[in-house]
């Protein structure tokens, strides 16, 4: 997963004019930077890809752990460490 890859997901998102906000801008600079992070981390300690499908899955269940703070039924390593550290970022940005 190449970083323009991840890029182009997230900024799919802002091609409503209504969501292109300074504050959404913000939000998923830290979301890329996070999962930039994570995708490096994971391959150099544990040698697994963390995919744009990876990241897709994740990005489905982020607003609703927002809202409810309920994580999702998963044993995926990947998407629930690649959640935890998004909850996290958004909390301490």
């Amino acid at each position: 997963m190449h970083e323009t890859d991840i890029k182009k997901l997230f900024m799919s998102v802002l091609e409503h004019p209504r969501q292109n906000t300074d504050a959404t801008r913000q939000v998923f600079s830290t979301l890329v930077r996070s999962t930039l992070k994570y995708r490096d981390d994971m391959l150099a300690s544990e040698d697994i890809v963390v995919t744009v499908d990876d990241v897709r899955v994740c990005l489905g269940w982020l607003v609703p752990a927002l809202a409810t703070g309920n994580m999702p039924d998963t044993e995926n390593k990947v998407h629930m460490g690649l959640l935890k550290l998004w909850l996290e970022d958004l909390r301490n940005a």
